[in-house]
């Protein structure tokens, strides 16, 4: 008997996975999608190319002229070349000069990555200011690898602008405005740059001069430009003659330019002789015209004698009422004010010694409403132009 159990067919599926090895016949996706992103960037490119030089100089220039315009230098006119800017004109001093350049060189503007100086360079081409003198004239390359200076007094504030070649020089600077403050200087500012070269032979000594002799006056300026130091400030008549000393001691860099100190009584003085003689008795003008009234030519003798008699520079100024456009309220009140300057001059002052500014109707004194108020905005007033100014 068999006892084996009976055969049985079981089915086995073999399942084969087949490979194909391709050979790669063109480019795979990524690179192909990155040909239209290549195309766009360099469209952007070359319209960036095309158009930003221009796009950054027309900011450079309109932050260039907002400083003008803020600063009142009606005398400065402003061109660009990319981030270039020339000023020319004429200022009425030198620091009222080296003031613009110094702003428009610190001045900034917003931009999608923040607040940026839109200029690199600023070239001063003055002609003949105030003072008489021919302005240094910046325009060489090697100007701007000279150190140079600018600092300012006003009110309670030093603020120290300029080149200085070397950290160590400018620390030096800032250390000594900081020392022994006078009670009157409560706060430093410092905007000094540096160059990055060894200090000419003498020039630290030079800029700490002008801080030792600036801390001694209450308000003014201590320059350095075209290796010329200057010192314009005003001070206590006890203190004068020892600061004329110091200032004009000779220097180891550079020479010693217009040292000019106002004493503050004889200032103080002086205006309020210029301002009781000029409320007494207005300066008057033809309707519409800057045609000086005859009647009036004994107030300017007395007007003229009396600047004679005052120290330092005077400002005269010219104002109208709010009648007619803007424009030609400004215009009548510059010409008003150059009028008077004139009849000065005629009278023997001296004409580096006067400046004529017209204000039109922005600063009234009385009720543009009245006629009465309207009368007493139409003046002339002259003014002894403070260093700090």
């Amino acid at each position: 008997m068999n006892l084996e159990p009976p055969l049985s067919h079981v089915a086995v599926t073999k399942t084969v996975r087949r490979f194909r090895a391709t050979r790669g016949d063109g480019l795979s996706f990524i690179p192909f999608g990155l040909l239209p992103l290549t195309g766009l960037a360099l469209l952007l490119l070359i319209s960036w190319l095309s158009i930003a030089p221009g796009s950054v100089e027309r900011v450079a220039l309109r932050t260039a002229e907002q400083v003008v315009r803020e600063a009142g230098a009606d005398w400065a006119r402003v061109s660009a070349s990319g981030q270039w800017i020339t000023l020319s004109g004429n200022p009425p001093t030198p620091e009222a000069g080296q003031r613009l350049v110094n702003s428009i060189r610190q001045a900034k503007a917003p931009t999608w990555l923040g607040a940026a100086r839109p200029v690199t360079r600023v070239s001063a081409n003055f002609g003949t200011g105030g003072s008489g003198t021919a302005l240094s004239s910046a325009t060489s390359p090697t100007a701007f690898n000279t150190p140079e200076f600018l600092y300012r007094l006003s009110g309670t504030t030093m603020t120290l602008d300029g080149r200085m070649p070397d950290i160590a020089t400018r620390d030096a600077v800032i250390d000594a405005a900081n020392e022994n403050r006078p009670a009157h200087i409560e706060e430093v500012i410092s905007n000094l740059e540096t160059l990055g070269t060894s200090p000419p032979q003498g020039f630290p000594d030079t800029a700490l001069r002008g801080v030792s002799t600036l801390k001694l006056c209450t308000s003014g300026t201590a320059s350095f430009t075209g290796l010329t130091f200057a010192l314009r400030c005003e001070a206590p008549e006890s203190d004068v003659d020892a600061l004329q000393r110091a200032a004009n001691a000779p220097l180891a860099y550079g020479s010693v330019g217009e040292v000019d100190i106002l004493a503050t009584e004889i200032a103080d003085s002086c205006q309020e002789e210029l301002a009781r003689l000029l409320d007494a008795a207005h300066i008057e003008f033809e309707t519409g015209s800057d045609r000086i009234a005859r009647s009036k030519a004994a107030l300017l003798d007395l007007t003229a004698r009396a600047a004679t008699d005052c120290p330092g520079r005077l400002r005269i100024e010219g104002h109208t009422d709010d009648t007619g456009s803007a424009a030609i309220n400004d215009a009548l009140s510059q010409r008003r004010a150059e009028a008077v300057r004139a009849a000065l001059i005629q009278r023997g002052v001296s004409p580096s010694r006067l400046n004529a500014v017209g204000f039109g109707a922005n600063r009234p004194v009385g009720d543009n409403a009245t006629e009465e108020g309207r009368a007493l905005n139409r003046r002339i007033e002259i003014y002894i132009e403070r260093p700090g100014e």
